[in-house]
């Protein structure tokens, strides 16, 4: 995100207060507003979710399985929480581009794309009769079938399932479990076009019709269509223009931010003028465990280390921090080691 742009996208990322809105309360209702977030790393994806509502971790996962969210291969063919009453406009809106995505790769891996259907069918099945099952079970049962899979194959033949719709799992310490879905019938592509743009707004707003397609996987011509579908606004803010649910709110952006590595903040493309903001640190911190942000600017990353139920915080500054930002960071510090202990 470029640091300008941060007292209008803060309000609707949900890290600073916002007089209008009111706050999510519950990890599904987190899960909701963003319409997908991003659940790659299962460690730390549940801080993204339990930041934005006052959730620890045990009670992050309790919130997301039990409450109709699953994890699942969405969007970025990567591992996103999506609650399963909009699946369908998920699965609607971008599963064919992902899908494409994934032809691409497999016959690259020299598997053609009557195999990958076919074997994932068998997935779908495995997973009806047995709900829980882990991707273990999956592998063997698909080589008992003729589809001896393994690594990146193996994974895209389950992902094709899930981009159906046919199931989705959770992830609670231990393996990924998988369990079949009954979903709604999909909506037009027109609906779920519109649903996404508009969601999008909601969560990460405002934005550049590139930075929905980064996120969705649509193409921006795609992206465009979605904003018109949707009636969103164009506004110009910082010099750039955006397109808006509403007219956007400027709010106080937080004077520090701990953030996990993938969290939606970071969800809008990553051009150069981004790049310039963050400076030489930009890489370094991108590719760290977590992300440290001051005064909405990404300004380093930090990195927990546990021992028993002991957590420890790390953080790694690209300046020097004020003494009313160090306090802050303390502050913040507590607030994720609280989180993480009651796992």
């Amino acid at each position: 995100m470029r640091s300008d742009l941060a007292p209008w996208r803060m309000g609707p990322q949900l890290l600073a207060d916002d007089p209008v809105r009111s706050a999510p309360r519950t990890p599904a209702a987190v899960v909701r507003h963003f319409g997908a977030v991003q659940a790659q790393e299962h460690l730390w994806a549940p801080w993204a979710v339990g930041l934005r509502c006052g959730a620890t971790f045990a009670q992050v996962l309790d919130g997301l399985w039990g409450q109709g969210v699953v994890r699942t291969h969405a969007l970025r063919t990567t591992w996103h929480y999506v609650h399963a009453d909009d699946l369908p406009l998920v699965i609607a809106a971008t599963a064919d581009r992902v899908m494409g995505q994934l032809v691409s790769h497999v016959r690259r891996a020299g598997m053609d794309e009557a195999r990958l259907l076919a074997a994932s069918e068998v997935v779908t099945q495995v997973v009806r009769e047995n709900p829980g099952c882990t991707r273990d079970l999956i592998a063997g049962r698909l080589a008992d079938a003729g589809y001896e899979e393994k690594g990146d194959r193996l994974a895209h033949v389950v992902m094709v399932a899930e981009l159906r719709g046919d199931i989705g799992g959770e992830r609670r310490p231990g393996q990924h479990e998988y369990h079949p879905l009954e979903l709604a019938p999909l909506p037009e592509q027109d609906e779920a076009l519109a649903w996404l743009a508009r969601t999008y707004a909601q969560g990460h707003g405002p934005f550049t019709p590139h930075d929905l397609a980064w996120w969705s996987s649509l193409t921006v011509r795609q992206a465009r269509a979605a904003i018109d579908l949707a009636g969103l606004e164009p506004v110009t803010l910082a010099g750039q223009e955006l397109w808006s649910l509403g007219t956007p709110l400027a709010v106080e952006v937080p004077p520090v931010l701990l953030l996990a590595n993938f969290d939606e903040v970071i969800s809008h493309v990553r051009d150069a003028a981004v790049k310039a903001d963050v400076g030489p640190g930009y890489d370094t911190a991108m590719f760290a465990t977590g992300l440290l942000f001051l005064r909405g600017r990404l300004q380093g990353h930090w990195q927990r280390r546990t021992r028993g139920r002991d957590v420890t915080v790390e953080v790694a500054a690209d300046r020097r921090l004020t003494p009313a930002e160090q306090r802050h960071l303390e502050a913040r510090v507590d607030q994720y080691r609280a989180f993480a202990t009651d796992a």
